[in-house]
């Protein structure tokens, strides 16, 4: 049903055409006033502080006094009864209009609480689906089963995955039913309960509570700085300090964390390998996407050359982290996400080849 059928529907529920425009209005962009109303629509100006004084009378949307009038809709309990009264028509207008109030799309630069953690795992199934660069979720095992097929879909698509799973009472036997032993998905493992988030293609950010929440609830974020403050809490708190779920052998030659890469091999560099890399990411002044592929000649971080010369952590790489590749034609500065000064932002470094003094690995 589009949106001129479901004004004729409201319509039909003893609403003005104003009215039922102005409510469609105020259902899809949340709190507005009263001009932006009038300028998101075709109601007048002139109408349409009458048109939302009117649906606040009947009970369709409470008005705000600021400095300038401001309207936002209530749950639509009432106007869903009156719809559901006139035929099957109506009814499938109200199954709409309930859809868009708990189900928002989610739009650039959006932020929407649903009412069911439900609409959180279809909107990631979605996400998923769609993904290309990564994904990173912490999850509870019931959680991970009813993600798992979009996830190893998009696994073999080559995104690149992380999954933080809660613990709980036989996990290993019960993963190991599923399959996850022999899977390529990078699972790791925590013993402190906490909330589900998904962060995916770095710009998409979904939570809900797992626990210790007065009532269910979930959000919806499409924000490029959200997901990147929520990234850091997941690497350190949730991604680091964990061991893996099946074994601990794992030799890492993929990234899509600049920091984590710098961490685990400017230490080799140092000791003097040389390095191979591949770079997929964009450049910096076009955004426009990139394949580099290079020698690493130079990190730096602001405690580089200053540092104590104790382990490399991601403390020392959190302010500010770049790469040097040499290419055989120019060197390329690479950062991390959001990077501004560097000549590309990485989005995935892959380890081609590394030659240690002592001999080749």
């Amino acid at each position: 049903m589009d949106a001129d059928e479901l004004r004729r529907a409201l319509e039909s529920a003893d609403l003005t055409k104003y009215e039922a425009e102005a409510y469609l209005t105020l259902i899809e962009y949340g709190q507005l006033a009263a001009v932006d109303v009038s300028s998101k629509s075709s109601i007048p100006t002139s109408q349409v502080y009458e048109t939302l004084r009117s649906l606040e009378e009947q009970g369709f949307v409470e008005t705000i006094e600021r400095d300038r009038l401001h309207a936002e809709p209530k749950e639509p309990g009432e106007i869903l009864a009156q719809l559901r009264t006139h035929g099957e028509l109506l009814t499938a207008a109200a199954d709409e209009l309930e859809d868009r109030w708990e189900e928002p799309e989610l739009d650039d630069h959006r932020v929407s609480v649903v009412k069911q953690p439900e609409t959180v795992y279809k909107h990631v199934r979605s996400g998923l689906e769609d993904a290309t660069v990564s994904a990173d979720l912490t999850v509870s095992f019931d959680q991970l089963k009813l993600l798992l097929p979009e996830l190893e879909a998009a696994a073999d698509r080559d995104v690149f995955i992380r999954i933080h799973l809660y613990d709980e009472p036989d996990l290993h036997e019960k993963a190991a039913s599923l399959g996850l032993a022999d899977s390529n998905l990078n699972i790791r493992v925590g013993t402190i309960p906490g909330p589900f988030i998904a962060i995916i293609d770095r710009n998409s950010l979904f939570f809900a509570p797992n626990s210790r929440a007065d009532e269910d609830y979930g959000i919806l974020m499409n924000d490029n700085i959200l997901s990147f403050i929520t990234h850091w809490y997941f690497l350190s708190c949730q991604w680091h300090v964990w061991e893996p779920l099946f074994g601990s052998g794992r030799h890492w030659t993929e990234y899509d964390s600049l920091e984590e890469f710098m961490r685990d091999i400017v230490p080799l560099f140092d000791d003097g390998a040389e390095i191979q890399l591949t770079v997929r990411g964009n450049y910096i002044d076009s955004r426009e996407a990139c394949i580099e592929q290079g020698q690493l000649v130079e990190a730096f971080y602001p405690t580089r050359y200053t540092g104590s010369g104790s382990e490399l952590s991601l403390e020392d790489l959190s302010s500010y982290a770049t790469i040097y590749i040499d290419t055989g034609e120019e060197v390329l500065s690479v950062g991390s996400w959001g990077a501004v000064y560097e000549d590309i932002e990485a989005h995935r470094i892959t380890i081609t080849d590394i030659q240690f003094p002592y001999g080749t690995h």
